[in-house]
């Protein structure tokens, strides 16, 4: 690992580091950064990692050493994207960590001015990308259409074990937007586990998918190795024209070579799995990181709200302290639920770190039940809120719609469908 001890440069007496260079909304949103390089790196202190990206960013803004990556938006958040490796590698594996920063080049707008600073994984940078150029992809496999794409979804979810792979209240170009979303977290953990196999002589890319069909063979991609694909140090390799293969195809067997093609891993003990709500009702047994709730993702919980008389307006100080009462009071009565049903919070995979996170449901309107004839349903909760377990006590780290909240937890086992069921979940958006 680089050293954090060298000195940072200096400019008129004073340490150059990141905020000369780079534009943050809230201090908060700085902190969020730090932390986050924290959590992808391992094993680092705060004060090593704020030490290691001041020194980072100004030598890389000093010698100008980004790779840059420009998109068409009418976003004023940036319409070019400005990357640099940071070193490190995720989870000390062999996977690099890299840092981003947006700039808006609008002429109305002050060109010189960047904004933000965000950590990512490489795989998972790479994919920021492809989505900011509308480039169709799976991983590092592209695809030249959204209809090819959509044909191998298809495909895959008819060979695949019955499972519901769309939100039926989704209005989606992707046909099955939740194997789309299993399959890119499936490949960028099988990335880091360095569990894909290169058949350089057939010049084919496989991976286990980790689902199986009807018969219990498994089911795997097999893809083309892109000649020459590589465009700089981030996109080193792309893979095309994927194919669905079962473990007793004799084709598969030739490409496989009988190499060991294991399942991508979310969690090493059970025991992880299980929420832990004696930890969580006790005094400061769960902290939740109110700016970043409250305001950062305001829209969430109103798109979550069933009554449109109870949005809330978040410029409004009144409204936010109304919405973080009504909030803390579900969020009690959500902990009392939990004790009384072990699979009530059910447990998260997330990919940005690499760790198990927790997702407890928020009803701010209650729980509320339907009857339709002879049965009752209780409709679903207004917002998930993403915990994790740091130093013996949960940290509610954001919040999320119930469609993105499903399609982290489908990475661990498909949801039991209490609160996070796919045919009663409204998407945040179409995509």
């Amino acid at each position: 690992m680089p050293s954090v001890s060298t000195l940072l440069t200096q400019k008129g007496g004073e340490t150059m580091g990141i905020h000369d260079h780079i534009s943050f909304n809230s201090n908060e949103e700085y902190e969020r950064s730090i932390f986050q390089f924290v959590q992808t790196a391992g094993d680092m202190t705060i004060k090593d990692a704020r030490q290691h990206l001041d020194q980072l960013v100004d030598r890389t803004f000093s010698k100008n050493r980004f790779l840059t990556y420009k998109y068409n938006t009418r976003s004023r958040t940036g319409s070019a994207l400005f990357a640099f490796d940071t070193g490190f590698r995720f989870q000390n594996g062999r996977e690099r960590i890299f840092a981003y920063t947006l700039k808006n080049t609008r002429r109305e707008e002050d060109s010189k001015k960047f904004y933000g600073l965000f950590i990512e994984r490489e795989t998972m940078l790479r994919d920021e990308i492809r989505s900011r150029q509308n480039r169709w992809h799976i991983g590092d496999i592209v695809f030249d259409s959204i209809d090819s794409m959509n044909d191998l979804l298809s495909r895959l979810g008819d060979e695949a074990l019955y499972e519901n792979w769309t939100f039926t209240n989704y209005p989606s170009k992707v046909s099955h937007p939740i194997l789309k979303n299993y399959l890119e977290n499936t490949f960028y953990q099988l990335v880091h586990q360095d569990k894909i196999f290169i058949n350089n002589d057939e010049e084919k890319m496989l991976l286990n998918t980790g689902l199986i069909d009807t018969s219990f063979n498994e089911l795997f991609l097999v893809c083309d190795i892109v000649k020459n694909s590589a465009k700089d140090t981030l996109f080193r390799q792309e893979y095309r024209s994927p194919e669905i293969y079962k473990s007793s195809n004799r084709v598969f067997c030739n490409y496989s070579r009988n190499a060991p093609l294991p399942v991508a891993t979310f969690y090493e003990n059970p025991g992880d799995l299980l929420f832990n709500w004696e930890i969580a009702q006790a005094p400061g047994g769960i902290t939740i990181a109110d700016e970043h709730i409250f305001r950062d993702n305001m829209n969430r919980i109103n798109l979550g709200l069933r009554d449109p008389a109870i949005r809330f307006n978040f410029e409004n100080p009144h409204d936010v302290s109304r919405c973080r009462q009504m909030f803390e009071g579900a969020l009690k009565a959500s902990l009392e639920l939990s004790k009384r049903n072990y699979k009530f919070v059910a447990p998260q995979f997330w990919p940005a770190t690499g760790k198990l996170q927790f997702l407890m449901p928020i009803y701010l309107e209650g729980v509320q039940e339907v009857k339709n004839g002879q049965s009752r349903d209780v409709l679903p909760p207004t917002v998930a809120l993403s915990m994790e377990l740091v130093h013996g006590q949960y940290i509610g780290t954001t919040i999320l719609t119930l469609d993105m909240a499903y399609q982290n937890a489908r990475l661990i086992a498909r949801p039991d469908g209490f609160w996070l069921d796919a045919t009663k979940i409204f998407a945040s958006k179409a995509d």
